[in-house]
């Protein structure tokens, strides 16, 4: 199950998101994962028929979830980029100086417009992959010490929701999809994202 109702975590989303309209993608994502979740109850999971109908929706399940998770770490780095005072209190000056420096020479250089048509260049934080972004996180400590598990345990997050591709060349869990999407590994998501949104509201909250 969710580790939290929808209004516990708007409540939690708004005291870390840093761009408001991702917050409310993010919370719509959400809430379409609540409503699958409505859908997994209405089967009974002692009956075989029942029991598949709940795997079909683990798969769109862990797909919403991890699309959440990336969300939520792109919206951070973000805002690791750019805020001034609403740069993590928690982040000492010297490694908030690296972590600048780090996302600014991968910006990319994008064309812009104002108001009145007139064309200038500004510079924009490259679209990350879910690896990429661990990465980052993992060079500069953000999710705890560099030896802990939490990186390994969303690398395989990552390679989880690409299990998604119906041909799997890369060879991501078992052969068989009827095996993969199973609801141990959806639990296991489920605390990544509990443990992901426990870090950014209790270390990274932004001031009030």
């Amino acid at each position: 199950m969710l580790p939290f109702t929808e209004n516990e975590f708007k409540k939690q989303l708004e005291t870390f998101i840093w761009s408001f309209k991702v917050g409310d993608n993010i919370l719509r994502n959400f809430e379409e994962a609540v409503f699958l979740y409505s859908l997994k109850e209405n089967f009974n999971e002692q009956n075989s028929a029942d029991a598949d109908k709940r795997r079909f929706l683990n798969k769109h399940i862990s797909i919403t979830l991890v699309a959440i998770i990336e969300a939520v770490l792109h919206d951070f780095v973000v805002r690791l980029y750019g805020a001034t005072n609403h740069f993590p209190i928690t982040i000492s000056n010297t490694k908030r100086k690296e972590i600048k420096e780090y996302i600014s020479r991968q910006s990319i250089s994008c064309n812009g417009q104002d108001f009145e048509g007139k064309r200038f260049k500004y510079l924009r934080v490259k679209n990350y992959s879910l690896t990429q972004l661990l990465d980052f996180l993992k060079r500069f400590e953000l999710l705890g010490q560099e030896s802990n598990p939490i990186y390994m345990s969303l690398e395989k997050a990552v390679h989880f929701r690409n299990r998604i591709h119906i041909y799997n060349w890369h060879n991501n869990f078992e052969r068989d999809e009827k095996y993969v999407f199973t609801d141990k590994r959806l639990s296991i998501l489920e605390s990544l994202l509990a443990y992901i949104v426990d870090v950014m509201q209790s270390k990274y909250n932004r001031p009030f």
